[in-house]
């Protein structure tokens, strides 16, 4: 159980991480910006807050300070040290200047300590009256004409600056603790913007890793491709060099190039046979032949094989499927030189594979490629994929042992076979590497070009043999 766990975990993992990769490289370096953004601006407001709550901490210590003044000279009052340094005139200034500058300090923060603001303000007030207060008593007891006056006012003078300092303190220590609490949260949003940021650069490393390992696999597959001489192969070049321009998301020039390389192909083949035509022309001369010779020369130019019209069995089997099953797209006629009825039965049993396993009303897409010799077939279910047995017997071609293989497989193999049809099996993938649906390719040879011009021979033209194929023409 916990191996299938575990497994299960890996492979959502990897799906995970191929949807992942699949993300733009626009909206990747977004969401690094996202996450760099959201960190330096947390940065800044925390390092703000901080200066803020360092000032607070000054604010409370001053007021410490000033208040520790106060009771020293309160103490020398209550016990009648009148000789004590406490109760000069000047300590006394220094302790009303100490609260002022208290005071100056807290200007730039009375919207954060709320009703501290106000009970400093009042503080300042009662501190000045109390020392005022003191030295009236002090006067008369230095000139001894009064030496135990009333100490009751000044004490209870001292209780109620007493209590506006502890107000003061408690709301200063009330705004601290807001601040801390918003540093915290500066913190985490500090971290999750790092972790962002740290995620997006490993994005897109791993993007830039898969691509290199994808144009290694092109540049590998192009190499084959030269070590076995097949680089005149139209269509192996053509999905080539159309899976390296998709691997870097240039899908429209694509099917620009497989267009025009389409184009360029079949005019190739027929300038060549022109060119060889003109060749055999410009030879020595023979003597006329026979009316016989040019009879037998017309025949062995007939072509006398199967002819199918691929636009004819795409109509035949949309008539026989339902309406939401199938879609056309780029699809060029052609006659392939196949037998009508085994290529029907053949794309009938690639239409009933992929129709077997698809959901959610998902079409098929129908399309050709027209190459010189050969049309290539092209049947995509976006969404789905062939399981591994399928892939396997698909690319080994082995005979089929049941287990696995569906019976339109089995159907497709035998009708291949039957009228000489390469066919391929995959599943589809885009340039960052997902799986975007299950592929089949035929690969089939068309009419030779010359066939289709051909007519029965209706009358017996005597002439040279350029003469002969004119006629023929018209």
């Amino acid at each position: 159980m916990r191996l299938m766990k575990s497994l299960y975990r890996t492979i959502r993992m990897l799906f995970t991480m191929k949807k992942i990769l699949s993300f733009s490289t626009a909206k990747i370096l977004l969401f690094c910006s996202i996450g760099l953004f959201s960190t330096l601006g947390a940065f800044w407001h925390h390092q703000s807050n901080q200066h803020q709550l360092n000032q607070m901490n000054i604010l409370n210590q001053g007021i410490g300070t000033c208040f520790n003044r106060i009771s020293q000279t309160f103490t020398a009052m209550m016990i009648k040290d009148i000789q004590s340094p406490y109760l000069n005139r000047g300590f006394m200034g220094l302790s009303d200047e100490c609260l002022n500058e208290t005071m100056k300090g807290i200007n730039p923060f009375k919207q954060n300590v709320g009703k501290g603001y106000q009970a400093l303000n009042k503080l300042i007030s009662e501190v000045h009256w109390f020392h005022e207060s003191i030295s009236r008593l002090h006067s008369p007891m230095l000139s001894k004409n009064e030496l135990n006056p009333s100490l009751n006012p000044i004490s209870s003078k001292f209780g109620q600056m007493e209590n506006l300092k502890v107000t003061l303190i408690d709301e200063i220590e009330a705004t601290n603790s807001l601040l801390r609490e918003v540093q915290r949260n500066d913190e985490v949003v500090m971290g999750l913007g790092l972790i962002l940021f740290v995620i997006g650069i490993s994005v897109l490393g791993m993007k830039e890793l898969n691509n290199i390992q994808l144009r290694r696999e092109i540049e590998n597959q192009a190499l084959n491709l030269l070590k076995a001489g097949q680089t005149n192969v139209g269509g192996l070049v053509d999905n080539l060099v159309l899976r390296g321009l998709n691997s870097q998301g240039l899908v429209v020039s694509g099917q620009v190039f497989k267009d025009y390389h389409a184009e360029i192909l079949e005019r190739l083949a027929t300038q060549g046979k022109v060119y060889q035509e003109t060749v055999i022309e410009n030879k020595h001369i023979p003597p006329t032949p026979s009316v016989t010779e040019i009879v037998e020369a017309a025949e062995l130019n007939i072509y006398k094989g199967p002819k199918t019209s691929f636009k004819e069995v795409l109509v035949n089997l949309q008539n026989i499927m339902t309406d939401d099953l199938i879609q056309f797209t780029d699809i060029r006629d052609v006659e392939l030189a196949v037998n009508t009825e085994s290529f029907e039965q053949l794309m009938n049993a690639a239409l009933n594979k992929l129709a077997s396993v698809r959901h959610n009303q998902k079409k098929i897409l129908i399309s050709n490629q027209v190459h010189a010799d050969k049309s290539v077939i092209t049947l995509f279910l976006g969404a789905h994929t062939f399981t591994a047995t399928e892939l396997e017997f698909a690319h080994t071609h082995q005979n089929a042992t049941g287990d696995g293989i569906d019976m339109n497989m089995m159907i497709l193999k035998e009708m291949a076979s039957e009228i000489n049809t390469q066919w391929y099996f995959e599943n589809k993938t885009d340039r960052s590497g997902a799986i975007t649906g299950m592929l089949i390719r035929f690969t089939v040879n068309r009419v030779p070009k010359d066939a289709k011009s051909n007519k029965n021979l209706v009358s017996v033209v005597k002439g040279k043999k350029k003469d002969i194929s004119r006629e023929l023409m018209n």
